[in-house]
């Protein structure tokens, strides 16, 4: 089942919920795979399977002039020009086969599984869609999570220049320490520009696979949320019965073995019954019969045996018997890859999570080391270059952390959707 939440207005906060709602709605490959999904359900009824009687109505009126010459053994002589006739015949036919091989029930469950399997399709594209969407939402949070530090550290180079040059004023320093400020303060202006650049261009993708303007305004939250823990054994058995592509191979050999029990009807006689109701009417302007007409109904019993067609049945059954083979081994594929995945996914999901806890920590250090070699400088107790120094290992830092919680964000979501829980 898929989740649908309040959709975000353009200019408002845009939330994970948001995000999958307007992905739904809106992407061209979800409302394509939205549209196959139709299809099977379309396809899948009973007179596909076969189980309804044909009905056929056909009419024939017509009319013809004809010369006629007819001679007869009483010796009556019949000869006319340009004489009429009408004729008009029409039937309503009813045909049912009643017993197949049982080839019309196989056909209806398979139909069933066609139109199961097209709803796991629909949401393996789903899953794969949202996962990119989400990569690209996440990336925008990260790149403004990094702006904002960076324009702290903007701002703390600002205060630097304007010390430096009341120092210089003062005889405290050399003009090289004026010039060094206003280095790094357009280097953090280049830095911020990057970035927004980087932001404005997620920004586009992102309204992309939402099938809007590129130019559509939204915001998103300040930080990167963690809502997992990474636990494996409950992970495993989550992906045994939720993920998508071992459900759509565990399908895809259902489907083939009720294929199989199609050809294996076609061994067997079919019986049916047939009814038809006809009316023929006939009429002359001259001749030996001037009307005829018949109309009433026949009903009948029918049957046939296929008991040998080159050998065709025999065939496809061993060819399907190896078909359902090969869906058997693409399911054990399947399974062993999603598990690698889910290990992958697990291992990843672990690690990112230790690396963007100690990056927070040092983030936080490095934030009161600058404070304090800030203060340092502005009292002369250090140089410039110590607290250059302090402010470049801040700034990476910085950059450190970004990229943990983005990483760790996007191995949550890989996480998810081995389990199968991305979309729920």
């Amino acid at each position: 089942m898929i989740c649908v939440f309040l959709k975000a207005q353009e200019g408002s906060i845009l939330k994970p919920e948001d995000v999958i709602k307007l992905t739904i709605e809106n992407n061209f490959d979800i409302q394509i795979a939205k549209n196959n999904t139709e299809i099977s359900k379309n396809s899948n009824n009973v007179g596909a399977a076969g189980m309804l009687p044909q009905v056929t109505l056909n009419a024939a009126p017509s009319a013809s002039n004809n010369n006629i010459n007819q001679k007869f053994s009483n010796g009556t002589e019949i000869e006319r020009t340009g004489v009429g006739s009408s004729n008009i015949s029409a039937s309503l036919g009813v045909t049912w086969y009643f017993f197949d091989g049982l080839k019309m029930f196989a056909t209806k469950r398979k139909l069933n599984r066609n139109e199961e399997l097209s709803n796991l399709q629909f949401r393996q594209a789903l899953e794969n869609t949202l996962l990119k969407a989400f990569t690209s939402y996440y990336r925008i949070i990260s790149i403004q999570e990094l702006i904002r530090s960076l324009q702290i550290s903007l701002q703390v180079a600002d205060e630097q220049k304007k010390l430096a040059a009341e120092k210089l004023k003062a005889g405290a320093t050399s003009n090289i320490e004026v010039l060094q400020t206003q280095i790094d303060l357009n280097n953090l202006q280049v830095q911020i520009m990057q970035q927004q650049s980087l932001l404005n261009e997620e920004k586009a993708n992102l309204n992309n696979i939402f099938k809007r303007a590129p130019e559509t305004n939204f915001s998103v939250p300040d930080t990167i949320l963690i809502q997992t823990k990474p636990e494996y054994e409950n992970a495993a058995k989550s992906m045994e019965e939720k993920n998508s592509s071992i459900l759509i191979g565990s399908k895809n050999v259902e489907i083939s073995e009720l294929v199989l029990k199609e050809f294996r009807g076609n061994r067997y006689p079919r019986i049916g019954v047939f009814g038809n109701y006809a009316l023929s009417r006939n009429q002359n302007q001259a001749g030996f019969s001037l009307l005829n007409q018949n109309l009433g109904y026949t009903l009948g019993l029918t049957a046939s045996w296929t008991l040998l067609n080159n050998l065709t049945i025999h065939t496809s059954i061993k060819n399907q018997l190896v078909q359902i083979s090969s869906e058997k081994l693409k399911l054990e594929a399947a399974r062993l890859t999603e598990r690698t995945e889910l290990f992958k996914a697990y291992v990843n999901f672990q690690n990112d999570l230790a690396i963007m806890e100690l990056e927070k920590q040092s983030a936080g250090l490095a934030r009161q080391n600058l404070d304090i070699a800030s203060q340092r400088y502005k009292l002369g107790l250090s140089n410039f270059m110590e607290y250059r120094m302090v402010e470049k290992s801040y700034e990476e830092t910085v950059y450190r952390l970004s990229d943990a919680s983005f990483n760790t964000k996007i191995s949550e979501l890989n996480y998810l959707r081995a389990q199968g829980l991305l979309v729920r």
